[in-house]
């Protein structure tokens, strides 16, 4: 038995080989269009996006930043302008009608109060805001906070009496 190949084997084999240089050749053709064709579409991408969806997330951006600027300017506002002087006035109403307007310790809280100012922000546009209610409640709780605090405060000063020895029952 021989090993040699018939020349009949050797013809379809060197016609198989040809094929598939030729098969080869043609996928390293459509690798090499594959590798263009996708090169083009990533500097394409990168075209739409610099000229459409930037803009576009700027825009957003701006729009978000805008906003927030608005809400924190209402919010320093309202604070500045409506809560910090109704508590210093609800705090100053209570000492006037509690009596004790005059004591430092009063007058100290009255001014702490006032320090608490914000520094005011420039709104990007004006416009009515909900958030001034919500300050308007804020205001409302802080100055009962504070007026119940004052009360806590000369409740406390009501059990430190002690009365005159005149008026002490000797049973």
């Amino acid at each position: 038995m021989s090993l040699a190949l018939t020349r009949k084997r050797e013809k379809e084999i060197k016609k198989l080989r040809k094929q598939a240089e030729k098969l080869w050749k043609v996928q390293r053709d459509v690798g090499e269009r594959a590798g263009l064709l996708a090169h083009q579409a990533a500097d394409q991408a990168k075209a739409y996006g610099s000229e459409t969806l930037v803009p576009e997330a700027r825009r957003y951006a701006r729009k978000g930043a805008d906003s927030g600027r608005n809400a924190v300017a209402g919010v320093t506002h309202g604070w500045n302008d409506k809560v910090l002087p109704a508590v210093a006035s609800g705090i100053g109403s209570f000492a006037a009608y509690a009596q004790i307007a005059k004591d430092q310790r009063v007058k100290d809280a009255i001014k702490n109060v006032k320090k608490l100012r914000l520094p005011d922000v420039k709104p990007a546009r004006s416009g009515p805001s909900a958030v001034q209610w919500v300050l308007i409640g804020v205001g409302t709780l802080a100055v009962a906070g504070a007026a119940y605090a004052a009360w806590q405060t000369l409740r406390a000063d009501d059990d430190l009496w002690i009365p005159d020895s005149d008026e002490v029952d000797p049973r």
